[in-house]
């Protein structure tokens, strides 16, 4: 058994087919063969028949926008929550957290999660550290 190249779509078939198995165009003794393509020479289709559109869903890189977006506002809010030289800068880092702290609890609930798991936890423990040193704070104050 010899291998034969398609005349209709240049895969090799048994030369003892009377069929190609891959478009059904059926084989016919002394039918010219048709070599391999390269990647430089694209196969070309020379039929009658109708043409039909392949579409290939290709999945692009996903990005969880709103994730990423809580994660750089939970960092920004950290450090501008605790520069007291300027009067308004914490209240706006702590704003700035807040909204990282949302903005990353909505991105948990898209693909990928991983810069909005980040971000919240960022913020969570935000959270316990300013609870920590107002409480320490507020003890010192007690105790002095």
């Amino acid at each position: 058994m010899a291998l034969i190249f398609c005349s209709h779509c240049g895969k090799q078939v048994s030369d003892k087919a009377t069929t190609c198995p891959h478009c059904n165009a059926v084989l016919q003794a002394g039918q010219p063969q048709v070599q391999p393509q390269t990647a430089q020479q694209p196969f070309q289709q020379n039929t009658n028949a109708t043409q039909q559109s392949v579409y290939v869903n290709v999945p692009g890189k996903q990005s969880n926008g709103i994730g990423t977006t809580g994660l750089v506002f939970a960092i920004l809010g950290i450090f501008l929550g605790w520069i007291p030289i300027l009067g308004w800068i914490p209240i706006l880092g702590w704003i700035i957290w807040f909204f990282g702290a949302l903005f990353s609890f909505i991105g948990l609930f898209k693909s990928p999660r991983g810069c909005a798991i980040a971000g919240f936890i960022i913020s969570f423990i935000w959270v316990i550290v300013v609870v920590f040193v107002v409480g320490s704070i507020g003890a010192f104050s007690l105790f002095s």
